[in-house]
C-alpha cells in the first residue's frame, strides 16, 4: 500500500497531510502518553532537537530519522526508540537519545541538513560534556544517509561549515536501510524486489531530486559515489550498516558498504533475509516483532556500548 501511496502524490501533499510544524505536538503527545514531558533543545541556529531516554545518561545517541529528506518523522520512530532504549536499559545500558527534526526538502536543501546534524553532535560534546567515545550516530534511511554525512564531515570537514575536531572516536555510527542517493541505476535489486520493498523506486529518484534540487552532487550527499578511499580515517570505532534482502536500495547499500568496509577496521554488515525498506521501524509502529534486522541492531549497540 505505502509503494503505491508514493508513487501516486507528491512532496507538497505529504507536506500538507504530515507537516514538519507537527512533529512538537507529536513528541508531547508521546511523552504523554507515557507519562512524561517532553524536553527539547533548541539551537542557535534554529535546529530543535528532542530527548527521549535519559538526558543525563552518560551514553547517547544521536538519532536522525529517515524521511527521505521530505517529510517529517512519524510515531514509528518514537516507538521504534522506546523499543532500544527499553532494551538497552534491560541489558543495564542507561542510554539519552538526541532525535534531530531537521529542516526538509524542498524549502532546505544541502548541506542544510548536515549542518544541523553536526550542530546537535556540537551541542552534545561541548556544552553537555558528553564523551565521543560514548556516543552513537545512528539514523534510518535518509537518517542513515545523514549520518554518514557527519562522518564525512568528521573526516573530511565540509567547505561550507566549520569543521568539529573530535579529541577521540565517536563509539559508533549505526545506519538503517541508508539511502545512499545513487547515481547508479543497474543493480539486480531494482529489478528483483521492486515487487518486494514498500518503497517504489520512482518515488526514491524523485526524492532525491527534490533533496538535491539544483546543488551539485559530492561526496558528502551521493555517498555511494564517493571513492573508496574517502572512507579512510573515519573519527569513529564501530560502524554497523543493515539493510533488508527485499530492499530495491539493497544493491547500493551493499556497494557502499563493500567500499567503507575496505578502509574501516570494524564494520559489520547485515542483510536481514526478506525484510523490506525500514522494516523494524514500521514494525515497532504496529506493535509487531520487529525482526531479524532489529534483533542485530540492539545486539551491536550492546556490544558498543558496554563497558
Amino acid at each position: 500500500m505505502s509503494r503505491t501511496f508514493l508513487e501516486s502524490t507528491n512532496v507538497e501533499h505529504i507536506q500538507y497531510l504530515n507537516p514538519p510544524e507537527a512533529v512538537p505536538r507529536l513528541i508531547e503527545t508521546h511523552a504523554r502518553r507515557k507519562g512524561t514531558t517532553s524536553k527539547s533543545v533548541r539551537l542557535p541556529d534554529g535546529t530543535t532537537a528532542f530527548w527521549l531516554g535519559n538526558p543525563d545518561a552518560e551514553r547517547l545517541l544521536v538519532y536522525c530519522p529517515g524521511g527521505a529528506y521530505c517529510y517529517p518523522m512519524i510515531p514509528d520512530h518514537l516507538k521504534y526508540l522506546d523499543s532500544i532504549i527499553a532494551d538497552l536499559k534491560h541489558a543495564g545500558i542507561d542510554v539519552g537519545v538526541l532525535l534531530l527534526h531537521y529542516d526538509l526538502a524542498p524549502t532546505a536543501r544541502p548541506p542544510r541538513q548536515l549542518e544541523q546534524a553536526a550542530a546537535v553532535l556540537r551541542y552534545a560534546i561541548e556544552t553537555l560534556g558528553k564523551r565521543p567515545s560514548d556516543i552513537v550516530v545512528m539514523g534510518d534511511s535518509s537518517g542513515g544517509h545523514l549520518a554518514l554525512s557527519v562522518l564525512s564531515h568528521l573526516a573530511h570537514p565540509h567547505p561550507s561549515l566549520p569543521a568539529l575536531p573530535l579529541s577521540e572516536n565517536l563509539a559508533g555510527a549505526l545506519l538503517v536501510s541508508p539511502w545512499m542517493i545513487d547515481s547508479r541505476t543497474d543493480y539486480e535489486s531494482h529489478q528483483t524486489n521492486a515487487d518486494r520493498d514498500s518503497l517504489p523506486l520512482k518515488g526514491l529518484n524523485a526524492c532525491a531530486k527534490t533533496f538535491l534540487g539544483d546543488t551539485k552532487p559530492d561526496n558528502y550527499n551521493q555517498p555511494a559515489d564517493a571513492p573508496q578511499v574517502w572512507w579512510r580515517d573515519l573519527p569513529v570505532k564501530k560502524i554497523f550498516i543493515g539493510v533488508g534482502g527485499d530492499e530495491v536500495m539493497l544493491g547500493s547499500v551493499v556497494a557502499t558498504a563493500r567500499k567503507i568496509e575496505a578502509e574501516h577496521a570494524d564494520v559489520t554488515l547485515s542483510v536481514a533475509h526478506r525484510e523490506f525498506h525500514c522494516q523494524s521501524i514500521i514494525f515497532s509502529g504496529l506493535g509487531i516483532a520487529p525482526g531479524e534486522l532489529y534483533e542485530v541492531t540492539v545486539t551491536w549497540l550492546k556490544s558498543t556500548l558496554s563497558r
